[in-house]
């Protein structure tokens, strides 16, 4: 079994939360899933006012740390919005 987690169009440069150079994983995941028989995606996907969104937190910036019910809490850009692209 193939696990292919998170490769979103987000994580890539130019994305809502760019990992740098995120996108050279594709080539990589499309060469490996002609190899395994079963492939399982998964993918980041959160309500759009989900509160570790930044801008769901009045005067904070992405990146920074709240403390929420469970503990800490790193704040970031809206990205993987349910019903997005």
């Amino acid at each position: 079994v193939l696990l292919v987690i998170d490769v979103q169009n987000d994580f890539c440069p130019g994305g809502a939360l760019e990992v740098a150079s995120g996108d050279e994983v594709v080539p990589l995941c499309n060469a490996l899933v002609e190899r395994f028989r079963h492939v399982v995606f998964s993918q980041d996907w959160h309500p759009a006012e989900h509160m570790s969104f930044a801008p769901n937190n009045a005067g904070a910036a992405p990146y920074e740390v709240v403390q929420a019910a469970y503990g800490e809490q790193t704040l970031w850009p809206t990205h993987c919005v349910q019903g997005g692209a």
